[in-house]
């Protein structure tokens, strides 16, 4: 049976031995399943999707190109996309944690980059693909969700005037 348990960032159970045996970056999320620990998103994401194959959405693809194409969305959101968006939603959860001012110099680096970024996204959405990797949702529309909702909220202004 699976249970949720909640790491509290503001408590620093992060940084407490028995977490860190299991994430040895004192980082989130970490997933435990039977006798497999697993840390970093993308990977417990990939995990999941490989032991739930075959049931719902086919988020790793069904053939060798379509798994190539994902594979290349996902490689892009965490080589361009999550550097661009990261060091901004740290400014912003560091700020409501009240540990400093935001760094407005590190936001706007990263409004530039993302900007870029959301570009060429939009470039090849336009090309009427219904999702990045084509036309299901795939593990690489999965990856940019979490930044993407932040963004909706925080800076809607980058995606108001991308149509797609």
């Amino acid at each position: 049976m699976s249970k949720l348990v909640t790491v509290s960032l503001k408590a620093g159970h992060f940084l407490l031995p028995s977490y860190k045996a299991k994430q040895p970056f004192g980082l989130i999320p970490c997933l435990e399943d039977a006798d497999l620990t697993v840390f970093e998103s993308r990977a417990i994401a990939r995990y999941l999707a490989e032991k739930y194959e075959g049931q719902g959405t086919p988020l790793l693809g069904k053939t060798l190109k379509e798994r190539a194409i994902i594979n290349q969305w996902a490689d892009s959101e965490a080589q361009n996309f999550q550097p661009a968006t990261g060091p901004m939603v740290r400014e912003a959860f560091v700020a409501a944690f009240g540990i400093r001012p935001v760094d407005e110099e590190v936001v706007a680096a990263g409004m530039k980059k993302l900007d870029q970024v959301l570009d060429v996204c939009e470039a090849h959405l336009a090309k009427g693909t219904k999702y990045l990797a084509g036309d299901d949702f795939s593990l690489a529309d999965l990856f940019h969700t979490v930044y993407m909702n932040w963004m909706k909220s925080a800076r809607p202004e980058l995606l108001e005037k991308r149509p797609h």
